[in-house]
């Protein structure tokens, strides 16, 4: 990585702006997550199977895009090798193709089927253009790893920001604008949506700094994939992440589910349930870098999640008490959000750390294949969570439901993300040690732990 000019530290306001990226994103693609499963079963009237096999199609998509878009970051093909532009020229589409996802066009069962598939695969490679080059900007603004933690921090406070108002407000619109009516609120509310996620997906590009440029490198596509998969903290991080996103999506595809047909409350308690995921994400992103300067930051991914599977038994087998849930569920939260700036800034430090241990400079296809493996992840735990409705034997609009659609409901709610917390604990012990980090990623010049 070649050092420009001007190699001053990112100043807070830079680093609180980079934020916004993310809450952009999240928000955008934390919407889709969250609300188009229901969306297409419940007002669009597409079969959950479909719904399945659409993530999954997506993904198959992402397979090729995401590469393709790290290649030509590699080989600056585009915007000579900045990463700036992409958000300049990608964020706005992006906002309006959400948008058209909920758009419920007057079509027979086949174009209705055929507007959800290319909506929201032209979605999904808007997304790679904007959130590639977005995730690389921590290493063309600082090559300082308390920077970087710092940027994951701020990064992590505007997804979790994000999480909180997809949980707050989108529901509350949709019953607003809609009055009742979910095929007249969902379009309406999400026209808002995405709007204000593209525009916010631009801040970035006003405001964050590129001091280091990524070399360019001419190596065959096969090259730098196999210079990742030759980079073990790349490849471990990649797969911890990644089933981070299977946990988020359990909780974002099924919360409604869980609130209406397990603790038979209204729809609005799921919604609360996601707000209180995003708020309790909040605080514990806040306190991610101070636990990681006292543990390191392998402990401050094992312990929270350790926590936060014990938190998830006690919510499934505690009382159905509102204040007792959201409670616990916040708790849970808490935990989990400790883990995020870690998470983020093991990404960037581990793109150089493949540079220095196999000689081979592969940043765009290093963040490009990590974002579409953690889609990869996003696609599964969707396909899993239609999946286990399908399982259960789930019937929509019914006045009740069977045993069997509940326990299935609960497994997918409670179970998967409790799966995911302890084998995740198990898989990034093998990330290297912080001594061999440090001593493979020396800053520049030695500084003084900052924070936030």
């Amino acid at each position: 990585m070649n050092g420009t000019t001007n190699n001053q530290r990112p100043a807070l306001w830079e680093r609180m702006s980079f934020g916004f990226g993310d809450l952009a994103g999240n928000a955008l693609f934390g919407i889709t997550g969250a609300y188009l499963i229901y969306y297409y079963t419940n007002v669009y009237g597409i079969s959950a199977s479909s719904v399945a096999l659409l993530m999954l199609l997506a993904r198959v998509v992402d397979s090729v895009v995401d590469p393709v878009i790290g290649y030509l970051i590699d080989h600056r093909i585009l915007f000579g090798g900045r990463v700036r532009p992409y958000l300049k020229w990608f964020s706005l589409p992006l906002g309006f193709l959400t948008f058209c996802c909920f758009l419920p066009l007057p079509l027979g069962a086949g174009g209705r089927l055929a507007w959800a598939y290319a909506t929201y695969l032209v979605m999904g490679v808007l997304f790679s253009l904007v959130i590639v080059p977005y995730g690389l900007l921590p290493n063309v603004m600082t090559r300082n790893r308390e920077d970087r933690l710092s940027l994951s921090t701020f990064r992590m406070m505007g997804a979790t920001l994000a999480t909180f108002l997809v949980g707050s407000s989108i529901l509350p619109m949709v019953h607003l604008f809609g009055g009742g009516n979910e095929k007249l609120g969902y379009p309406l509310a999400m026209a808002v949506a995405g709007a204000v996620g593209g525009g916010l997906a631009l801040i970035p590009f006003f405001t964050c700094r590129e001091r280091y440029e990524l070399e360019a490198n001419d190596s065959p596509v096969q090259v730098l994939l196999g210079s990742l998969f030759h980079n073990r903290a790349w490849v471990i991080v990649t797969i911890v992440l990644s089933l981070f996103y299977i946990n988020l999506t359990a909780f974002y595809g099924l919360s409604i589910y869980y609130a209406t047909e397990v603790l038979h409350r209204p729809q609005y308690f799921g919604g609360l349930l996601i707000s209180m995921m995003g708020a309790s994400k909040v605080l514990g992103v806040t306190c991610s870098p101070w636990l990681a300067r006292h543990v390191g930051q392998k402990l401050t991914i094992v312990l929270p999640y350790i926590l936060s599977a014990m938190g998830l038994a006690l919510f499934a087998y505690g009382p159905n008490s509102a204040a007792y849930l959201v409670a616990v569920f916040g708790l849970i939260c808490f935990f989990q959000g400790m883990t995020l700036p870690v998470f983020y800034a093991m990404v960037a430090d581990s793109i150089d750390y493949g540079t220095a241990v196999t000689g081979v400079t592969a940043s765009g296809m290093a963040y490009s294949v990590n974002s579409f493996a953690g889609k990869v992840a996003w696609a599964i735990g969707g396909s899993l969570s239609a999946a286990i409705l399908g399982w259960g034997s789930y019937v929509p609009h019914a006045a009740t439901q069977t045993h069997t659609a509940r326990a299935f409901i609960t497994f997918g709610f409670l179970g998967v993300p409790a799966c995911v917390a302890l084998l995740s604990v198990l898989i990034i012990l093998l990330y290297p040690s912080e001594a061999e980090m440090t001593r493979i990623l020396q800053p520049e010049t030695p500084v003084e732990p900052q924070s936030i």
